[in-house]
């Protein structure tokens, strides 16, 4: 059981491969967001002091605690409870916790 305080949306793609026949370049895939997942999630790093170019951003990962289900996402956006946008990660990691019915997913 886990004790959901966010959500996460598998980022899916749609269309695109083969060829655009007029054109002949490649057809370009389209991506939306599935539906909300509930979750846990646990910061692993979380501060603001990236500088690049003189541009300040927030370096962050995170630990996210799914139910146990069919899941293979490669990208996921997280929402905190409140519905805020934590950001827009790429998935490094996926572990089945079988003794628990859960997936540990690493960001």
């Amino acid at each position: 059981m886990i004790i959901v305080n966010g959500t996460i949306e598998a980022k899916r793609k749609t269309g695109g491969g083969g060829l655009d026949p007029v054109t002949g370049y490649p057809k370009k895939a389209e991506a939306s967001w599935g539906e909300p997942i509930p979750c846990q999630y646990i910061p692993n790093q979380h501060n603001k002091l990236g500088v690049v170019n003189g541009e300040h951003f927030t370096i962050a990962s995170y630990t996210v605690l799914i139910e146990e289900q069919e899941f293979n996402a490669e990208q996921i956006r997280l929402k905190d409870r409140a519905g805020s946008l934590l950001g827009e990660f790429s998935i490094m990691q996926v572990e089945p916790l079988e003794a628990v019915c859960e997936i540990r997913l690493t960001i």
